[in-house]
């Protein structure tokens, strides 16, 4: 059924931004663009009830993707919450209400690090185990001063700690080179929603980009199990290994007379495993020193696994490398480059078309740098410029007028659409404007711009934000852009809308 005028002046929020919630009891409306009402329920506290992905139909209403969905409230006594919620299900009848829960199978953290383990072990080892960090006080003390948080964090300080090496050397001739093997790792570690944790990463993603690997952390089962690299310099003092098993996957694991070598000459970082610099006294490689001279050796395995879920061992060990090349391509570049230089090329001819200034925003210093090897690798400081925001839901922001909020934007992308999006951001703010990188809603949720989502030529993707002008809203904003992209002639565009939302 429809919603009536009783529901649609009540106060609403898109369900992304339903952290925004406010904390009181009432009865809730969850509302699809056609304003047909999907789900009634009642809550003694609105933003407790619908926190991050606790709400049991969460889950079936993320399913609909051509649906977008508000919650619209209305404020109710505690006392009258049961009455009044089967007066409006009775009245209104809603979608939802009355039909079997379906939610998704979410895998045990235990078979993320099984799964994991059985694509690394061909190259990687067990280092050693370190005992409860919450019972050495200088460490902890050391850590703190010296910034390395990551070492001593709450949760990590009763567990022992279990320390897996990545052969870096070993990895990348696998794989070819560097960037595959990088690639590799990152595609084993991403976040992947169906686990009940994900691997936690220590260490500055815009810095992986050149193809550092940071620490990885993994809390399971009572354990910790951190993964690094181990650079070719340390790989060099290790005189043999013992096969065994972690979380019952077949893994070596350095023997007891190489663990005190390399005790002896290495350190820990959140970088991986180095060589102890000779000759040079730096108090910050005293930590890490002691961080590997607290490990001992790896004699059998200690977790216990409580689901012992099945795993797909053949399809886990299948490397992802990106040798392959496109057909008809003869700079035999990698599939990926090769996809880069289409979308280079692809783009400049559209923007000459259109009698484009390819030199505005230094867009051709971009679109000219053609890969012509595997080698290549792409600037992300060429390829992305600030543009600057107001927000739809918080006016000025910081209470004060004149300030925006600054987003990153792919260059070539905006050149081509700034005529239809330049009402509604900024690429350079006026004397006495200002913006600030990220607005924090409370403590732990920071304010998402709201986003149009361009697709070229099926397959080149982009995300350009935009904001409010003249106290618009973001249907009446979003409506006057899709007009102007309908009307612009741009061959094979898509796009699609995202309202404003906290993370």
């Amino acid at each position: 059924m429809s919603a009536d005028e009783h529901i649609l002046r009540l106060p609403h929020i898109n369900i992304n931004s339903r952290g925004l919630l406010p904390e009181k009891s009432g009865i809730y409306y969850v509302l699809d663009e056609k304003s047909i009402i999907w789900y009634i329920g009642q809550a003694k506290n609105l933003r407790v009830r619908w926190a991050r992905k606790s709400h049991h139909r969460l889950y079936q209403l993320q399913k609909q993707h051509k649906n977008k969905f508000t919650i619209y409230y209305e404020l109710v006594a505690e006392s009258l919450l049961d009455a009044i919620e089967k007066q409006r299900i009775e009245h209104y009848n809603p979608q939802l209400n009355g039909t079997k829960v379906k939610t998704k199978k979410l895998h045990p953290t235990e078979t993320l690090l099984r799964e994991t383990l059985v694509s690394l072990a061909p190259y990687s080892f067990v280092l050693g185990v370190e005992p409860p960090r919450k019972e050495d006080v200088k460490l902890i003390e050391d850590s703190v001063y010296w910034r390395d948080d990551w070492r001593v964090q709450k949760a990590v300080l009763p567990l022992k700690v279990i320390h897996v090496c990545v052969n870096s050397k070993q990895l990348q001739v696998s794989c070819n080179d560097w960037q595959s093997s990088y690639r590799f790792l990152r595609k084993i570690f991403r976040k992947r929603p169906n686990y009940s944790d994900n691997w936690a990463c220590k260490g500055n993603a815009k810095f992986e980009e050149s193809g550092i690997f940071f620490l990885r952390r993994l809390l399971v089962n009572g354990f910790a199990i951190e993964v690094y690299q181990a650079h070719q310099e340390t790989i060099e003092h290790i005189q043999g290994y013992e096969l065994t098993q972690l979380a019952r996957v077949n893994i070596r694991a350095v023997n007891e007379t190489s663990l005190a070598v390399l005790k002896n000459k290495c350190l820990l970082s959140v970088v991986g495993m180095s060589v102890l610099a000779e000759n040079q006294n730096y108090p910050h490689q005293e930590v890490c020193h002691r961080a590997i001279k607290r490990l001992s050796p790896y004699k059998e395995d200690p977790v216990k696994l409580l689901f012992n879920e099945d795993i797909n061992i053949s399809k886990l060990q299948i490397i992802p490398t990106e040798s392959q090349t496109t057909q008809n391509n003869p700079d035999n570049l990698s599939a990926r480059l090769a996809n880069l230089a289409a979308k280079k090329d692809y783009l400049k001819m559209l923007l000459i078309q259109r009698g484009i200034d390819l030199n505005r925003y230094q867009v051709s210093k971009y679109l000219e740098r053609i890969p012509n090897d595997n080698n290549y690798v792409d600037s992300k400081n060429d390829r992305i410029m600030n543009i600057y925001v107001k927000s739809f839901m918080y006016g000025d922001l910081l209470g004060r007028p004149g300030y925006y909020l600054a987003a990153t934007v792919d260059r070539a992308f905006w050149l081509l659409l700034e005529p239809y999006l330049s009402d509604f951001a900024k690429v350079k703010l006026n004397e006495g404007e200002s913006y600030i990188t990220q607005y924090n809603i409370s403590a732990r949720k920071v304010l998402v711009p709201a986003k149009l989502t361009i697709t070229f030529n099926g397959k080149w993707k982009a995300d350009i934000p935009f904001g409010p002008k003249d106290n618009m809203s973001y249907i009446e904003v979003a409506n006057i852009i899709k007009g102007r992209l309908h009307a612009s002639g741009i061959p094979q565009l898509n796009f699609s809308f995202k309202s404003e939302s906290t993370r």
